[in-house]
C-alpha cells in the first residue's frame, strides 16, 4: 500500500510539472516593452492584515488584432456577503477598449452576466436571483473594468501629477460610475523576493480611492482594495496556498 501510494504521488508530481506553465516573470525583455504587452498568466495573493483570504488569477491573450483577458477572484467562505469566484472575461480592441465581456460569480450570490459595446450603447443581459434583466446603457467611451484600466493608464504616457479618467462598469449590479486614474510616480517595491521598479497609481472609482503599483506594461505587482484588502504578486503555489491548491486548470 505505501508502495502503491508513492508511485501514485510521484505520477501526480509528474503531471503536475508537465503542465505548461506560463506564469510571466518580474523581468521585462525589451520586446516586450516595445509590443506594449505579453501573454501569459499571473498571480495575487489576497490579504486582510495578516490573514490570507483568497487570491487572484489574471490571464492575458492576443486575440487577432486585440486582446482577451480572464480575471479571477476566488475569497474564502465568510468574507462579505458577495460571492466567492468571481470570473470576468473582456474581449478588447487593439486599443484596449472594451468591446464584449461575461462574468460568473458563484456562492451565497450566483449570476452570469455579459454585454457588448458598441455605437456608443452598452447592451447587457444579468441572469441572477431575480431572473433575466437586460438593459441598454448609453456611453460615449467604451467602460473600463479595474483589471484592464493599469493598461490603459500607462499607454496614455502618464506623467506625476497627469490623470485619466474613464468610466468603470459593475457587471453584477449593471452601473456605472465615473473614476479617475492619476500616476503618483515612481517607486520600488518588494515583490517576489526581488525589489522592482513600479509605476505608482491612485484610482478612484465613485469616491473609493485604491492605490496600485503596476510596471511598464501595466501588469500589477501590488493594489491596496477597499474592504482593508491588499493584493500582492505571488507565484501560483504562494497565491493558492490552503485556498484549494494550485488553479492552473480554473
Amino acid at each position: 500500500m505505501a508502495l502503491a501510494a508513492f508511485v501514485g504521488l510521484v505520477a501526480f508530481d509528474q503531471r503536475a510539472l508537465s503542465r505548461p506553465r506560463e506564469e510571466i516573470s518580474l523581468r521585462l525583455s525589451p520586446e516586450e516593452l516595445d509590443a506594449g504587452f505579453r501573454e501569459g498568466i499571473e498571480f495575487h495573493g489576497l490579504y486582510r492584515g495578516e490573514d490570507k483570504v483568497g487570491f487572484m488569477k489574471l490571464e492575458r491573450r492576443r486575440d487577432g488584432a486585440g486582446y482577451v483577458l480572464r480575471h479571477t477572484t476566488v475569497f474564502e467562505l465568510g468574507i462579505g456577503d458577495g460571492p466567492t469566484r468571481l470570473t470576468v472575461t473582456t474581449t478588447l480592441d487593439e486599443a484596449f477598449r472594451l468591446t464584449r465581456f461575461s462574468a460568473d460569480a458563484a456562492g451565497p450570490v450566483t449570476a452570469h452576466a455579459s454585454g457588448t459595446y458598441g455605437s456608443g450603447m452598452l447592451d447587457v443581459t444579468l441572469e441572477g436571483p431575480l431572473g433575466p434583466q437586460t438593459r441598454q446603457i448609453a456611453m460615449p467611451d467604451p467602460p473600463a473594468f479595474d483589471f484592464s484600466l493599469a493598461p490603459i493608464a500607462t499607454r496614455s504616457d502618464l506623467q506625476t501629477g497627469d490623470r485619466f479618467r474613464f468610466t468603470h462598469f459593475d457587471p453584477m449590479t449593471m452601473s456605472s460610475a465615473e473614476g479617475v486614474v492619476e500616476m503618483l510616480g515612481r517607486e520600488e517595491v518588494d515583490v517576489l523576493g526581488e525589489h522592482v521598479e513600479a509605476i505608482h497609481l491612485r484610482q478612484t472609482i465613485a469616491g473609493q480611492p485604491m492605490e496600485m503599483w503596476v510596471n511598464e506594461l501595466g501588469e500589477v505587482l501590488r493594489e491596496q482594495l477597499p474592504s482593508g484588502l491588499l493584493a500582492v504578486r505571488e507565484s501560483e503555489a504562494e497565491a493558492t496556498w490552503g485556498l484549494g491548491g494550485p488553479a492552473s486548470s480554473r
